[in-house]
């Protein structure tokens, strides 16, 4: 599934540009073209799952191939391999799902984030 007017569908096709730092069947890691922190990856399903369906069972209706709220556990999954790849595992990380008035994009992604820690508790 894909949405022609969607900047990261784009990226997952190859038609726009991005540093690729992981990827498998389902998944794609990019550099984020504007870091906030000196690690910082966004996750994303290569299909195009909009933030709004991934609160339903059945994540972007009937073409979806997330079925039953399985979409999460995957992601997660995804995330997690970037952690270890990255080795934030070791050094710590923050994961950032934004929603509502701060999502710029439709698009279901998670910022990966690490490499200097500036909040109490946290990496930034």
């Amino acid at each position: 599934m894909k949405d022609p007017n969607c900047l990261f569908c784009k990226i997952v096709a190859g038609e726009e540009s991005s540093e690729k730092v992981w990827e498998n069947e389902e998944f794609l890691c990019i550099q984020n073209k504007y870091p906030v922190a000196p690690t910082h990856v966004l996750v994303m399903p290569k299909s195009h799952i909009r933030k709004q369906e991934v609160a339903t069972p059945a994540v972007g209706g009937a073409s979806s191939p997330y079925k039953n709220g399985e979409f999460w556990g995957k992601m997660m999954a995804a995330v997690f391999e970037v952690v270890r790849q990255l080795g934030l595992d070791k050094t710590g990380y923050k994961l950032v799902n934004n929603g509502a008035g701060y999502n710029h994009f439709e698009h279901e992604h998670v910022h990966v984030m690490g490499g200097s820690k500036t909040e109490p508790g946290g990496t930034t």
